[in-house]
C-alpha cells in the first residue's frame, strides 16, 4: 500500500512535523537517533544534520529509496536505512537515545505491541516522541467518510488518529514514561481548491488509492461530492490551503 502513489510528493508537507520532532527532543550531537516510519527520511536526515547519529526504518523499500536519494542531496552522513514494522523493530533492547516517528508509527497495528517496541528500543532516561493526526483533523475525517462506502470489516484495527488522543496514549504507555507531554500543531497542505485536495489523496496516497479500489464503481460519484464536502468543512481559502492538525506527544522512559 505505502509504495503506491507518489509519497515524494506528500512528504515535503510534513517538513515542519520533522523539525518539531527533533527540536521537542533537542536532538545533538553524539544523540542515537531512531525514526520510526521514516518514509522518504525527513526526521532522521534532520536528526542527523544536527550531528546525530540516525537510523530511518520504514516497511516499504521504495520508501527507503527516496530515503537515501534524500540523503545524497542533503550531503548528510552517519545515516542507516533499515526495513522493517514497527510491532516488531529490528533491534536490541536500550539501542537508542532517542526514538521519533511523524505520522508513522500510528498505523502500526496492533498499537499496543508498536507502544512496547517504542519503549524496548529506547534506553532508560531516553526520550520518545511522535506526531499523529488528531481524530477531529481531516485525515481522520475523510476516513470515516471511507468507512461507510467500504465493505464491513469487523476485524478493522483501532483506528491510527488515536495515536493523537491523550488518554488513550497515557493508557498505552501506563507507568512506563514520565514526564508524558502533549501539544497541537498544525501543518498546512497548499492546495488551489478541496477538489484538488482530494484528487492528491487518490493519486498520491497509497492508503486512499487502496481504500478507492475496495469502493463499488456506483457509489464513487456520490462518494466524491461527500468528500468534497468533508473537506469543505477544512478548506482555508485565505491560504487556499488545508489545515492538518497533529498532536506531538513526548516523553522520557522511565
Amino acid at each position: 500500500m505505502w509504495s503506491l502513489g507518489s509519497y515524494s510528493d506528500i512528504a515535503p508537507h510534513f517538513l515542519s512535523m520533522a523539525a518539531r520532532l527533533v527540536d521537542a527532543t533537542d536532538v545533538s550531537a553524539n544523540d542515537a537517533v531512531l525514526d520510526v516510519g521514516c518514509g522518504t527520511g525527513n526526521v532522521a536526515i534532520t536528526a542527523a544534520r544536527r550531528g546525530a547519529s540516525a537510523t530511518g526504518l520504514d516497511i516499504a523499500p521504495a520508501m527507503l529509496d527516496g530515503a537515501q536519494e534524500n540523503t545524497a542531496i542533503a550531503g548528510v552522513e552517519d545515516i542507516s536505512w533499515r526495513e522493517g514494522t514497527a510491532t516488531d523493530l529490528p533491534f536490541e533492547d536500550d539501542t537508542f537515545d532517542i526514538t521519533l516517528s511523524c505520522v508513522g508509527h500510528m498505523f502500526a497495528d496492533p498499537p499496543d505491541a508498536a507502544a512496547q517496541e517504542l519503549l524496548r528500543v529506547t534506553r532508560s532516561g531516553g526520550q520518545i516522541a511522535f506526531t499523529s493526526w488528531t481524530p477531529t483533523s481531516v485525515v481522520p475525517a475523510m476516513g470515516k467518510m471511507l468507512i461507510e462506502y467500504l465493505p464491513p470489516k469487523p476485524d478493522a484495527p483501532d483506528p491510527p488518529f488515536l495515536w493523537g488522543e491523550p488518554a488513550l496514549v497515557r493508557e498505552r504507555f501506563g507507568d512506563d514514561v514520565d514526564d508524558l507531554a502533549f501539544e497541537m500543531g498544525t501543518v498546512l497542505t497548499p492546495v488551489l481548491s478541496p477538489a484538488h485536495y482530494w484528487e492528491a489523496a487518490v493519486t498520491q496516497s497509497g492508503m486512499f488509492i487502496v481504500a478507492l479500489e475496495n469502493i463499488n464503481e456506483d457509489d464513487r460519484s456520490t462518494l466524491h461530492e461527500e468528500m468534497i464536502g468533508t473537506i469543505e468543512q477544512y478548506f482555508d481559502d485565505s491560504q487556499n490551503a488545508v489545515p492538518m492538525e497533529y498532536c506531538l506527544t513526548t516523553a522520557v522512559v522511565g
